[in-house]
């Protein structure tokens, strides 16, 4: 992997970030195990898949837990130069940054924002906040280390045979909620399918 030095004037060195190394790191065990097409619905799962584990791992080095985490994708990227904390933010998506270059964080926290859209892909950088939100809002709930009850779920659902490569949000969320409760029960499954409800996901309970 190749990670830029930055040009001093908005950003920084990239490996300044732990998360955004193990986020790039995330896109190879994507592509492997769940081959995920990088368009799309499918594709902003990819993106967002990612941030989860980019996040997750910084959690872990850092011994916080869910409601400590400060859920910051990219924290620390930015020059002092820019009106921003970091890349994205699976907490409050569309509130990273809000500059008069780089312009607002266009992230949707809920389906009510979905970005349609040919750039981007389809906007998998943009719409992976729905996900993000849906995850942010699972760990949290569950409480405790977010690795080890909301992470597990959304591994296993990566690992899941039945996830097509072309899975939407909702075919995800399924997933999510059918794992939770194999994994670990009936609480776990409706605080998962709560998380995604509460972003426009109605995956059942």
């Amino acid at each position: 992997m190749v990670f830029g030095d930055g040009d001093g004037e908005l950003f920084n060195r990239f490996t300044i970030s732990l998360d955004v190394i193990a986020h790039e790191l995330t896109h190879g065990v994507t592509g492997d195990e769940a081959r995920l097409v990088y368009l799309g619905q499918a594709g902003a799962l990819n993106e967002s898949i990612s941030d989860v584990f980019g996040s997750l791992v910084k959690q872990y080095v850092r011994g916080q837990t869910a409601a400590q985490a400060d859920w910051l994708i990219g924290e620390g990227l930015f020059t002092a130069k820019v009106h921003g904390v970091a890349l994205r933010s699976m907490k409050a998506p569309g509130t990273a940054f809000d500059d008069a270059l780089l312009g607002r964080d266009p992230q949707p926290a809920t389906m009510a924002g979905y970005v349609r859209t040919s750039e981007d892909n389809g906007g998998v950088h943009t719409n992976s906040g729905i996900p993000n939100h849906a995850f942010y809002l699972a760990a949290t709930a569950l409480g405790g280390h977010a690795w080890e009850k909301a992470g597990r779920i959304w591994y296993e659902t990566l690992r899941d045979k039945r996830l097509k490569p072309t899975a939407t949000f909702i075919q995800f969320a399924r997933a999510t909620v059918q794992n939770a409760a194999h994994l670990f029960g009936r609480t776990e499954r409706q605080t998962v399918a709560a998380a995604w409800a509460e972003v426009g996901v109605h995956a059942g309970t």
